[in-house]
């Protein structure tokens, strides 16, 4: 089921399967992705429990390779909607377990603020035991331009390493440079092969992308919590997905526990945690 919560400046659909945004009208202006190429169906998928391709274990017990988790396949269940702010939550059940064998609560509230909306991800251990997760962001944002009259500037300077990945998405251990500083210049082939730019271990919690001819701000996301960015542009789209992450893909070949993986965090028994992340135009 499709919901929307608004103000005078800005409209969000959300879909019940997955909790996703579907629509962001900002001004009398769409700002996110509606799948002009077919490449990509998405929108804004949540990733929870982990974001990236990954190699799973937990407790010596292996459950294979997943992609992103499996929010984008679940129905949530809703909890409020209380016209500019909403909330979903989705709970354990069989099918998560087949994957991720843990009891746990994930709550998703969206809600408009000032030239955009924030995203909270609450996610409550109902287990016996202490359980690892990890999550991240896929919002798309829809561009007037290609992408590579853009670029994207960073809160802080950073080193522009991105870590490449292989064809199966695991990493390889190999680094392409893009500078250094608070500047990166998104040039035509810079996601050859719609390949994704990972940036891991960023210094930043803001980045704001902007035209390259008038510095103008097309979007600011913010993303405390979260210590790594990915950026992924669809071969001949007009959009950028900016992803927020908190663990990284496994590298190929990498068998480890998931709870020993940088970025993963393991919340004890009966604990909450809160992560918010905001968006404006």
């Amino acid at each position: 089921m499709i919901y929307t919560i608004k103000n005078d400046k800005t409209e969000v659909k959300i879909n019940s399967l997955g909790a996703e945004v579907r629509s962001v009208v900002h001004n009398g202006k769409q700002r996110a992705w509606q799948n002009e190429t077919g490449e990509w169906a998405g929108c804004a998928i949540l990733l929870f429990p982990f974001a990236g391709f990954n190699r799973l274990v937990y407790d010596g017990v292996d459950f294979g390779v997943q992609k992103h988790g499996f929010c984008r396949n679940e129905e949530f269940e809703l909890v409020r909607a209380e016209g500019d702010n909403i909330t979903f939550v989705l709970k354990a059940n069989e099918r998560t377990k087949a994957v991720y064998p843990y009891d746990f609560e994930f709550f998703v509230k969206y809600a408009i603020i000032d030239n955009g909306y924030e995203v909270c991800y609450t996610i409550v251990n109902r287990d016996s035991r202490t359980i690892p997760f990890a999550c991240g962001g896929h919002e798309s944002f829809a561009l007037d331009k290609e992408v590579c009259d853009c670029y994207l500037e960073f809160q802080k300077d950073e080193k522009l390493d991105a870590l490449v990945h292989d064809n199966g998405g695991f990493l390889t251990g190999d680094i392409k440079k893009y500078g250094e500083g608070k500047i990166l210049q998104l040039e035509k082939d810079f996601t050859d092969n719609s390949a994704t730019v990972i940036l891991g271990g960023i210094n930043s919690r803001r980045a704001v992308l902007r035209d390259k001819k008038t510095d103008e701000k097309i979007v600011e996301i913010s993303f405390d919590g979260f210590d790594n960015l990915l950026l992924w542009h669809p071969h001949g789209s007009k959009m950028l997905c900016i992803e927020p992450w908190q663990c990284l893909p496994s590298y190929a070949g990498e068998v480890k526990e998931f709870k020993d993986r940088e970025g993963v965090i393991n919340l004890s028994k009966g604990c909450e945690i809160t992560f918010t992340r905001t968006i404006t135009y």
